[in-house]
């Protein structure tokens, strides 16, 4: 397959890659096959370090990559207590220089000093200006602007807000999330200001996603309609597919947890608790988890294919190309 032109930007430039584009770290989807196809074809990717137990097994998955490019990728660590794994897992993919953490649900100040230290990057989960001032008061590298819409863990800005504003307030990189899975969406971002992009659910319905075929059949047959936005899987908000048997797993809540959160801090910790039951196993005990429900974004609408990572990287940038000469 001919490449397409590069897109320079300044997420290419940091990185060193062609193509503005992170395929986002997905629970128990991405992996060493996704990440290095995804490399290989010019853009990046990054896996979260959750999916890979014991902690060691994170080691030899990078490892993996490492075999097989020199291209740039990342891992994403989720900062929150909830992951008692969290310091062996920065220490991991430090030891083996991998070129960028992404930092999700919490505080990152303490782990952007150790990379930086180290020689790697940052880029930080933001959800809104406020979010976003503390990490780079904090030294992030880049702000990843997860809007609505986005699959997984979700904020509920609209992008055409998000993304302007911090790129008004703002030095670093700005990575738009958020329904992005084709040549005018990534157009769009740009537009908005975006220096790159963040693609999860259209790698989802990818061959090298090794995830079951009820998965990617579920991406292939949903419309935006079908994404509900709840936090009733992990005690995170976040977009998951309505399927036939959604409501089976994903019940009301309790009356419990309704009183739980009348305090901010009870909230808290009833939010932490079950993102620790559902991020590090016990998904036999649990109706609502990762393995019984799918997460997916507003993207779903224009995916209607499963394709190599690579075809899937070459028809985003061939589109965007051919949508901005559409442009006055």
């Amino acid at each position: 397959m001919e490449k397409a032109p590069k897109i320079l930007t300044a997420l290419t430039e940091l990185l060193k890659i062609d193509y503005p584009v992170i395929a986002a770290p997905m629970f128990l989807i991405s992996d060493a096959g996704l990440t290095t196809a995804v490399c290989q074809a010019g853009a990046t990717a990054a896996m979260p370090a959750l999916n890979f137990r014991p902690v060691e097994a994170l080691r030899a998955e990078i490892h993996k990559i490492k075999n097989a490019t020199n291209a740039p990728f990342g891992v994403n660590i989720i900062v929150q207590e909830s992951n008692k794994l969290r310091d062996q897992q920065v220490d991991i993919c430090l030891e083996e220089k991998v070129a960028y953490l992404i930092t999700s649900l919490g505080d990152p100040t303490a782990i952007v000093k150790k990379a930086h230290q180290a020689g790697a990057k940052v880029f930080c989960d933001v959800v809104s200006v406020k979010h976003a001032k503390k990490v780079v008061d904090a030294g992030a590298d880049a702000l990843i602007a997860v809007s609505a819409g986005a699959g997984g863990h979700a904020g509920t800005l609209s992008p055409f807000a998000l993304i302007p504003t911090l790129k008004a307030e703002f030095k670093v990189p700005v990575i738009a999330a958020g329904a992005i899975g084709d040549g005018r969406t990534m157009l769009a971002a740009f537009a908005l200001g975006a220096d790159g992009v963040y693609c999860g659910t259209r790698f989802i319905a990818c061959k090298e996603a090794t995830v079951p075929g009820e998965y990617k059949e579920a991406i292939l047959n949903a419309v935006a309609d079908d994404i509900v936005y709840t936090d009733r899987v992990d005690g995170f908000p976040g977009n998951f597919i309505r399927t036939k048997d959604f409501d089976k797993y994903v019940p009301p809540g309790s009356s419990f947890e309704k009183m739980m959160r009348i305090s901010p801090k009870l909230d808290k910790a009833w939010r932490l608790l079950r993102a620790s039951k559902t991020l590090l196993g016990e998904p036999a005990k649990l109706k609502a988890s990762y393995k019984t429900v799918f997460s997916a974004g507003h993207g779903v609408d224009r995916i209607d294919t499963i394709e190599s990572a690579e075809a899937i990287l070459h028809n985003l940038v061939t589109q965007y190309w051919a949508a901005k000469k559409t442009l006055p």
